[in-house]
């Protein structure tokens, strides 16, 4: 069960999103954090388009590292409750302000620090 993502690196290596993909098709995706390819979704019917990972075509940094493939404890926890009543519904990947200990970076969005390739060492840093 992976999460679906809305951005990606189009054909050119340029940061696009799901909806311009959907305008302007290219032959292949990568995610943005981890560099594995995408299967592009361009759901027309809900006008929702969205990419995939697909485990055959998982890094390996992404197969260990990457939130949309490895969400939130919690956040899984919570979709097979959900999938009680909808069947189909995915994980989300919830951005917020993290420090990275390893590198002692700050960043946000995403649980993934781009300078370390990883978000096992990222704790998220809350407003007092």
């Amino acid at each position: 069960m992976y999460a679906k993502s809305f951005i990606a690196h189009d054909g050119n290596k340029r940061l696009t999103g799901a909806t311009t993909a959907q305008l302007y098709p290219y032959d292949r995706y990568t995610c943005h954090l981890c560099g594995s390819s995408l299967i592009f979704h361009p759901e027309w019917d809900t006008n929702r388009p969205w990419f995939e990972h697909t485990r055959e075509d998982l890094t390996e940094n992404g197969r260990h590292h990457c939130p949309y493939v490895r969400p939130e404890p919690k956040e899984v926890r919570r979709i097979h409750m959900l999938r009680r009543y909808v069947p189909d519904v995915l994980p989300i990947v919830r951005k917020a302000d993290w420090y990275c200990l390893e590198c002692n970076s700050h960043y946000h969005g995403e649980r993934y620090c781009l300078s370390c390739h990883t978000g096992d060492h990222s704790i998220e840093v809350t407003a007092n």
